[in-house]
């Protein structure tokens, strides 16, 4: 007898199945004729009829009634062998799941997932979108296993990893007027992608000289919408706020767009590049450097994936 193949076994337990060699067919996208000779072809392997031709609705030889059984446990324990296959392959695997704002999924984090997997070829690392005020929902729900933040406050549920500290700088429309008052002190590109803006040898300007502009903010609850009108505040006037938005990124893009001024991360023209839309302050304000957290569930067991990535994640520099 010559050896069935696996695919001649489906196709036959297929017509057995539907009782119709035209239904069987349509179900697996095939022609009838082609399904016939497929099944005509297995029966001359086995030297057997499985099926009674001409009988409405199709049905089987009693030689093909004990041969339609053993199809089935050989499709079976092919079944099963895929089955185990993928679970050890599963096993093998690791998945982990990183929340972060837009700016780290977009900016920050693929270059820093794609030398993880270098090291750690069998890890898929996925990254979730989120805003400051959802990550903590993300990661108590087990959605995601780690997160970035700039939320200092843990609590008791989370344990919290200072990664770094980073910093905040206006960012004006060229074209605004009130850069002919303090363009001296506008941050060359150079030293924005540097970090050198930060030392004390480069001025920084007070947010009074911004008072009667269009300010760009992100939406109330938002770490950067405190700041940003503390600040404000701090300067003696309440902004003019045209505009309040979800993301930073969207508000520096509008910025460039001449629609208004807006607080961004300074690490954001290193990675969107030089613009010539807009001219960057350093602002003379404690809110303007915060830390930038990593959380995770207190208590929860860790994987050597989980503590290889934060590894990663402590040994690359993050701008800004």
């Amino acid at each position: 007898m010559e050896p069935v193949e696996l695919k001649e076994i489906m196709y036959v337990l297929a017509v057995c199945e539907e009782k119709s060699f035209s239904r069987a067919a349509e179900k697996h996208y095939i022609s009838q004729p082609g399904l016939s000779k497929i099944v005509k072809r297995t029966e001359q392997k086995l030297g057997v009829k499985l099926f009674v031709r001409g009988s409405a609705p199709l049905s089987l030889t009693p030689e093909g009634e004990n041969i339609i059984a053993l199809f089935q446990r050989m499709y079976g324990i092919q079944a099963e062998l895929e089955q185990y296959c993928r679970n050890v392959h599963r096993k093998r695997r690791s998945e982990l799941s990183v929340a972060a704002p837009s700016f780290f999924c977009t900016y920050v984090l693929p270059p820093i997932v794609t030398a993880f997997k270098m090291e750690h070829p069998d890890c898929d690392v996925k990254l979730i979108e989120v805003n400051d005020k959802d990550l903590k929902g993300f990661l108590r729900a087990g959605i995601a296993d780690v997160g970035l933040s700039v939320e200092g406050n843990a609590g008791d549920e989370f344990d919290a990893l200072l990664l770094k500290r980073e910093h905040i700088i206006l960012a004006v429309p060229r074209r605004y007027a009130v850069n002919e008052r303090v363009r001296e002190s506008a941050l060359s590109y150079e030293d924005l992608c540097g970090g050198r803006f930060w030392e004390d040898s480069v001025p920084a300007v007070s947010m009074e000289h911004f008072s009667g502009e269009r300010f760009l903010f992100l939406k109330q609850g938002n770490d950067m919408y405190e700041r940003g009108l503390r600040i404000c505040q701090a300067a003696g006037f309440q902004p003019n706020v045209v505009m309040s938005l979800d993301q930073l990124l969207t508000a520096y893009y509008l910025a460039e767009a001449g629609e208004g001024v807006t607080l961004i991360r300074a690490g954001i023209p290193y990675y969107t590049g030089y613009s010539d839309g807009l001219l960057f302050y350093k602002i003379d304000h404690p809110d303007t450097s915060r830390e930038v957290w990593l959380y995770q569930v207190r208590g929860k067991k860790r994987t050597e994936m989980e503590r290889g990535f934060i590894d990663c994640l402590k040994n690359s520099p993050l701008p800004g």
